[in-house]
Parts: structure tokens; sequence; C-alpha cells
């Protein structure tokens, strides 16, 4: 196998923005040197890496957005690290390839040889186990549960089984404007005895991270329309 001459570096970005403090001189030297990127959302990597580097020339960078990987964004990648450069991947918010596009370029730069830095920087999964009291020896990340009703419960049916058999943490996610909804399914569907874990707007001023039985959530829901939130699921 030819290995490529560049590498593919996976960038963390903020989960909430004006969080620059939070990321490492290690992350905003080796950003500052990178020119060609694959990313989320074109406006949101320009003002993240404004942010990172207010001396970086960001009108001298390549950008490719991604959202779903096509064969010509693998074809873009195999000539930017063909040619030496080094290439990074931002998802919108936090890290990439994590519930956010980008595997496939890794899975790319892996078959062509390059090598593949990810960054230390925030995740909001790992963050949330961490502050749930939940199992995190154990856990699983089922992505987003599904949008119709029906299939919806059928899925959190099943990861509380999960959670009870295996003794696992389950963690999930949903679009911002559907969290409400979600946690009323749950609440209205799971076993009272059930641990449910909130973790909305981590790193934010507004951050709110609680664990209690889903019996004893009646009374204390949060709003949580439009804020970026993990749920987790645990037995005791």
């Amino acid at each position: 196998m030819t290995h490529a001459k560049g590498a593919l570096y996976l960038i963390p970005s903020f989960l909430f923005p004006g969080t620059s403090q939070m990321m490492s001189p290690h992350l905003i030297e080796t950003t500052g040197r990178i020119t060609h990127y694959f990313v989320e959302n074109l406006r949101t990597a320009r003002r993240f890496l404004r942010a990172l580097d207010r001396s970086k020339d960001i009108d001298g960078c390549h950008f490719s957005v991604v959202n779903v990987t096509e064969p010509a964004d693998l074809e873009l990648l195999g000539r930017w690290l063909a040619s030496g450069f080094q290439v990074g991947v931002i998802s919108e918010a936090g890290y990439p390839c994590i519930a956010d596009p980008g595997e496939a370029l890794v899975r790319e730069a892996q078959r062509l040889g390059a090598r593949v830095v990810p960054l230390v920087g925030p995740n909001a999964m790992l963050m949330a186990l961490a502050a749930s009291g939940l199992n995190g020896e154990a856990f699983a990340f089922s992505g987003y549960v599904p949008r119709e009703a029906a299939a919806r419960v059928k899925a959190l049916k099943e990861l509380e089984k999960r959670a009870r058999q295996r003794g696992e943490t389950q963690i999930l996610m949903e679009t911002p404007y559907r969290n409400n909804q979600l946690l009323a399914d749950m609440l209205r569907h799971l076993d009272p005895a059930t641990e449910l874990c909130v973790a909305a707007d981590i790193t934010a001023p507004t951050e709110y991270i609680r664990t209690l039985r889903v019996a004893d959530w009646k009374g204390h829901l949060p709003d949580l329309h439009k804020r970026p939130t993990v749920f987790l699921l645990g037995a005791s």
C-alpha cells in the first residue's frame, strides 16, 4: 500500500459558542497550521477557527462541506492527502464522527495509509455519562431515536430492557426541537424505577445535568426546547 503523505486531524469544536478557553493550546496550535478542511457547516467552522486564532487567514483556507459523504469527497480527500496536506474534519458542535459526519473520511484515510490524529476536546456524550452517576464501565450510545411515535416508544422500551438486563447505561439523543416530546414519552412509557439523566447545554452557562428515577421527574421537568441534550437510561 502506498502511504499518503498528509494526515487527517479530527478537530472537536465548541459545544457552546464562546468557550474557546476550554480548548487546549495543542489543539489551537495544530489547527492553526491546517489549511484544508472538511466541515459540517461552513459558517460555524469559520467562526470556530476565527475564535481559536484571530490572526488565522481564514480566506486562504480550503473548505469542503460534508453532511452525507459522497464519492467526490473521498476523491478530494485522497488528492489532498497525496499532496501532503494536513486535513482537518470539523463538525458543527462537539466531536466529529461521533453522531456527526466524518467516519467515511476516516475510513478512507485509513485505507490510504494516512495518519489519523484525534485531538483532545469536548464530547457531549462522554461528559454527560461522567456527570450522570450511571454505569461508566458498561454503556452504549444508540444515537437518535425514531421520529414516529410508536417506533420511538418501542425503541425506548428496548433500551430500558438493555439497561436492566445488561446493567449497561444507554445514551441517546433527539433533534433539539423534539426534546420535550421525547422526555414526555420517557416519563409516560418507562418503568417508574428506571434511572433517567437529562444533560442539557453542556459547557454553557445554562448547563443542566440531573439524574432521577422516572417516577421522581414529575414536577421537576426542565424546558428542553431547542437545547442540545443528551439522555441516559440506567437501572440500579
